[in-house]
């Protein structure tokens, strides 16, 4: 037998083979659409694990904004042996303030603790341009004086949570300067902790209970006192219960909410809290439709109770009204109740993250038992709370 009668068979298959190949250029219909599927059942399973991949991304950012504040604050009290007011109260009508609309409000605080804490995470630059012999908008003898009004607009990355999504971030108007409110600002996800002081936008009667504009760090009984408060100077030896035990920065999610004001009259945006904003406790939209970028606003601080002090007009003595963490509805309606601004509260599953005064950063589960949470924001109440219990 020749070597071609043995290869013949083998050339034959080949040939046959090839010719079948040749016929089969392209996938039928149903092996296409079988393919398809496959590609989409692939996609829906990886999808939400990459999601979750990029949530605990910003998470994890949104902890380290965190730890670099309690690192800003541990230096600036290095450096001062006490911790920034969260913000500089001055005294009724010493000096009084300009005259223009609304000015008994707006010149009662002078700046936030952010603007105190600015070189402390790398904002130097921005630090110095700011002229602290006036206050946050303009010095008292030039109230038109505006070149801060564009500082306050400075968007802080550091300030803001990843997993927010903030309509604008140049609030009161447009990076320009055209229809500038004078609450103008750049949104801040982290407020200074007040403890369980009583925080409202307007006095009520200060003889019968002195709490809201009047109430400076120093009257707040200790019992209730957070570590920041209008003109606090708080220093670690004053924190009682523990370093471990105190928060001092909390995460509250600017653009999380949205409102409708206290009448049908007013516009429905969303709110934000500014880190420049030291207009005290003031929540107020930043103009209607014809200035670019208006939000409802509210400055960086938060309480976990509204505290009222015996014989206080507005309730019995010894109660308070509790802020729990991660209040809803998150779309207000038109309402008074403005408690829901002065909580800590995130955009993360089931609670907040927390820095505290020992510099660790927690994540706190909004189903906290209140007492406890009540307990961590207050620096010399004496409570017993242990490591286990959040």
């Amino acid at each position: 037998m020749s070597l071609h009668d043995i290869l013949q068979p083998s050339l034959n298959d080949l040939a046959a083979a090839k010719k079948s190949l040749l016929r089969r250029t392209g996938f039928t219909l149903i092996e296409l659409l079988a393919v398809i599927s496959v590609i989409a059942v692939l996609i829906a399973l990886v999808m939400p694990a990459v999601q979750q991949a990029r949530e605990r991304a910003r998470t994890a950012q949104c902890r380290n904004n965190l730890k670099q504040l309690g690192l800003a604050l541990q230096n600036y009290e290095s450096t001062f042996t006490v911790w920034p007011p969260s913000i500089v109260r001055q005294e009724d009508g010493n000096p009084p303030p300009p005259d223009i609309p609304f000015a008994s409000l707006r010149y009662r605080g002078h700046w936030t603790g952010y603007h105190s804490l600015l070189p402390y995470f790398d904002q130097e630059v921005l630090h110095s341009k700011y002229d602290f012999n006036g206050t946050w908008l303009s010095p008292l003898s030039d109230a038109n004086n505006h070149s801060s009004w564009p500082l306050n607009q400075t968007v802080l990355r550091s300030l803001i949570c990843p997993s927010n999504e903030h309509l604008v971030l140049a609030i009161g108007g447009d990076e320009a300067g055209v229809g500038k409110h004078w609450m103008a600002g750049s949104p801040s996800d982290y407020s200074f902790n007040h403890g369980t002081d009583v925080i409202r936008a307007l006095a009520g009667d200060e003889v019968g209970c002195k709490g809201g504009l009047l109430n400076y760090w120093r009257q707040v009984p200790q019992a209730v006192r957070g570590p920041f408060g209008y003109s606090s100077d708080c220093r670690p030896q004053d924190i009682r219960d523990g370093q471990s035990n105190t928060f001092m920065l909390g995460e509250k999610a600017g653009g999380r909410m949205f409102y409708s004001g206290w009448s049908s009259a007013f516009p429905r945006m969303q709110v934000e809290f500014p880190w420049a904003m030291a207009a005290i406790e003031y929540f107020a939209y930043t103009g209607d439709v014809s200035i670019p970028n208006s939000a409802w606003v509210v400055g960086p601080f938060a309480v976990t109770q509204d505290f009222r002090l015996p014989l206080c007009p507005e309730s019995p003595p010894g109660t308070g009204n509790p802020f729990p963490m991660n209040p809803t509805p998150r779309e207000l309606p038109v309402s008074t109740d403005e408690r829901p601004f002065y909580s800590f509260q995130s955009t993360h599953a089931g609670g907040a993250h927390f820095v505290f005064a020992d510099g660790s950063t927690r994540f706190i589960s909004e189903s906290i038992n209140q007492y406890v949470y009540e307990a961590l924001s207050t620096i010399a109440g004496q409570e017993l709370v242990s490591g286990d219990s959040f």
